[in-house]
């Protein structure tokens, strides 16, 4: 990039001070070691998220790579591009720059892993949230047991102890273990978790369908009918009464890769905590 250049994407010496002076009072961290085109890049892509620009960032990120692999030491700078970068959806450049951080803390690691996940690379999601150990948020602990999942592993206990904090505030971590009991013919507990699931989401109706097939596999055939008025009033299911039937008769149950939704918002917040520089 050359100085002309320089003063052209981010408006000079003046304007780069007043940008920097507006970041560090909202508490924004520059690195220790003095690079102004460095700082300036991480500005503009920080700046440019915020404004949502996606035009000036689909060239960004690529125009300025290079730089900004040329200072690889500049873990903030790394972040910033890998933000940009999934901000417009390319997923696999935001890895390759979280990648190039040495010794990534374990929220960068469940960011990987997140992002990992979402490309359906699902062993390099397993590795990265491995490398993360138990200090998972709530989004990675539904993508790592799916990502499992999906590689074959289908042990209900060790969902369990993944999924264990997710329990109480996410239908899905319910449902995974329901499907989980339901497969192995073990109805009663596949209640318990599906009937949270239902409870967590009422107004869905897949969850809805779920607890009332469930609750037929365990005979309790009059408490599903009784609930049918109640499931088209929550969920407003355009699904005959016949179409209900045939569903809640079923007895194998498939679990789906479920893409992180907010992908960017969830990576954004797990890398937004991030005090290590």
């Amino acid at each position: 990039m050359t100085d002309d250049a320089f003063k052209d994407l981010f408006g000079g010496d003046n304007a780069l001070n007043d940008f920097l002076k507006s970041f560090n009072n909202e508490g924004f961290r520059m690195p220790d070691v003095p690079d102004p085109k460095g700082n300036a890049l991480l500005m503009t892509f920080t700046r440019e998220v915020i404004r949502g620009d996606r035009k000036y960032l689909e060239r960004a990120v690529i125009e300025y790579k290079q730089e900004v692999y040329e200072r690889e030491e500049n873990f903030s700078l790394l972040e910033a591009h890998a933000k940009a970068a999934l901000f417009v959806e390319k997923l696999s450049l935001c890895c390759e720059s979280l990648r190039r951080i040495k010794k990534p803390n374990p929220k960068q690691n469940q960011a990987i892993g997140l992002v990992e996940y979402n490309m359906g690379n699902y062993g390099l999601a397993i590795k990265s949230f491995k490398a993360a150990k138990e200090d998972l948020s709530l989004p990675a602990r539904i993508a790592y047991s799916l990502s499992l999942l999906e590689m074959g592993l289908q042990g209900i206990r060790t969902h369990e102890e993944i999924l264990k904090p997710a329990l109480e505030k996410l239908g899905i971590a319910n449902s995974i273990l329901g499907y989980l009991a339901f497969n192995a013919s073990d109805y009663e507990s596949a209640e318990k978790y599906l009937g949270a699931a239902a409870r967590l989401s009422p107004n869905s109706e897949r969850a809805r369908l779920d607890l009332m097939r469930v609750m037929d596999a365990n005979g309790k055939t009059q408490e599903v009918y009784a609930q049918m008025n109640g499931f088209y009033v929550d969920t407003n299911s355009r699904l005959t009464a016949e179409e209900v039937t045939r569903k809640i008769k079923e007895r194998n149950l498939s679990i789906s890769k479920v893409p992180i939704k907010n992908l960017f918002q969830v990576v954004d917040s797990l890398l937004g905590q991030n005090k290590d520089y």
